[in-house]
């Protein structure tokens, strides 16, 4: 039913606009000029209204094609930039935890585990001292907001494969803690042996700088 009254007056708005076309005189005109044309040049006039009317006609979905397309493009690419977000935050997720700084102490108890394990002697160990490695002679491109906790091990009489030990055991105390110093000179027992001096620091940056 509502259709059929779209319909008429849709019928009805046309029969309106055709009965004010007929009344005017400039429609009169073009019809005058039409119809004083050969069959040809009508049907060559007829031909090139209609091909006017059906490309204004295609605009219309060309248009909407168009944005359609635009929109698409956009899409992926917003998809592609949330995929590659939510990539990140997963291999983020997925990286292990830094492992907090040592305090001193227990940097000086791990560097003596580190040494009792390589098999050294008591009398070997010459000495386990803290050392401020922030000093005068410190790097220039450490910041002073950094804490440096550090640990100078002497030791005595060790051969090689103790010595390779002890550095690999004080290379993994702690993502945060590295060796800074490692001096070797012949020792006093007769061989192959030698006097080592480590050097171990934490390094810790503070709450406030790290802000």
């Amino acid at each position: 039913m509502i259709l059929d009254d779209v319909r008429d007056k849709t019928l009805e708005l046309l029969q309106t606009i055709k009965g004010q076309l007929d009344e005017s005189d400039a429609y009169i005109q073009l019809k005058e000029r039409y119809d004083s044309l050969s069959p040809f040049l009508q049907k060559v006039v007829v031909g090139f209204a209609g091909a006017v009317f059906a490309f204004v006609l295609f605009q219309f979905p060309l248009g909407y094609y168009n944005t359609s397309s635009e929109n698409i493009a956009l899409f992926e690419e917003n998809r592609d930039l949330v995929l590659d977000l939510y990539s990140v935050k997963r291999r983020s997720q997925a990286t292990p935890a830094i492992s907090p700084p040592l305090e001193a102490s227990a940097l000086e108890s791990r560097a003596r585990s580190a040494v009792t394990s390589a098999r050294v002697q008591a009398d070997q160990i010459k000495g386990v001292s803290f050392f401020d490695n922030a000093g005068p002679a410190s790097s220039s491109f450490i910041p002073k907001s950094v804490t440096q906790s550090g640990v100078e091990i002497r030791l005595a009489n060790l051969n090689l494969n103790q010595i390779v030990e002890i550095g690999h055991s004080l290379s993994n105390l702690g993502s945060m803690t590295k060796i800074t110093g490692l001096e070797v000179r012949p020792g006093l027992a007769p061989g192959n042996y030698f006097d080592a001096t480590f050097k171990v620091v934490s390094f810790n940056v503070s709450g406030e700088a790290s802000k």
